[in-house]
């Protein structure tokens, strides 16, 4: 059995090379060499509200670790290389993370959605993965239905900051009452807030009584 169980295994190697997405060297199961991951530099993990620019409708912001150059290679995979299991993996990393008290409280997990354009373009949600592997992880229900995007928006890359909040100026919309429940929602990277903000206030106008914004980093304090 072990002899089948190696054979299996290298030949799965061949046919799916798996390489730390940083630095390429050949790991086994995994997105990040053991080096790499050591590299990531983890957040205190309080409550960041007061330092999102645009924190309307936002209760509570927790970022799992600060923006650098090994993360932008992960998120730019996970976002741009059709690896869709990068953000079900970062998904896992970041609940391993945070502290039960950052969830506990959420009634729900969700994603900042795609346009369907945009997501037929890409072909999938990286956020969408991220909550599904954090969900998993943390034992709390995903919805991927609870908002959508009505409005396809240019990239906030292009934008500064008011332009942001433009933007998203009623981009979403709720599919069902929320009433008094807590979500979370989660997307890659934190920058000004305008996105999150604006999905936050969707899910309140629906009733939603508290809402959480889960990130795995952001750029915005200089530490």
């Amino acid at each position: 059995m072990n002899y089948l169980q190696s054979a299996g295994n290298i030949m799965m190697k061949l046919v799916f090379p798996n390489f730390c997405l940083s630095c390429n060297k050949d790991i086994d199961h995994a997105i990040l060499c053991n080096p790499c991951l050591d590299k990531l530099e983890v957040t205190t993990h309080q409550n960041l509200i007061n330092d999102v620019h645009f924190s309307e409708f936002i209760d509570e912001a927790y970022v799992c670790w600060w923006y650098n150059n090994i993360l932008q290679e992960v998120i730019h995979k996970m976002k741009y290389s059709d690896r869709a299991r990068i953000g079900l993996e970062m998904g896992h990393l970041a609940a391993n993370n945070f502290e039960a008290s950052v969830y506990k409280q959420l009634d729900y997990i969700t994603a900042v959605p795609l346009h369907h354009i945009k997501n037929r373009e890409r072909g999938y949600n990286q956020a969408m993965w991220i909550a599904k592997g954090f969900a998993k992880e943390v034992g709390i229900p995903m919805d991927s239905t609870i908002i959508k995007r009505k409005i396809h928006t240019i990239s906030q890359t292009t934008l500064d900051r008011e332009e942001r909040l433009q933007n998203m100026e009623n981009a979403f919309v709720t599919s069902r009452p929320l009433k008094e429940l807590k979500i979370g929602i989660i997307d890659d990277v934190l920058t000004t807030g305008a996105t999150m903000s604006a999905c936050a206030k969707a899910l309140k106008k629906n009733g939603a009584a508290h809402v959480t914004a889960l990130t795995l980093a952001t750029p915005i304090i200089n530490h």
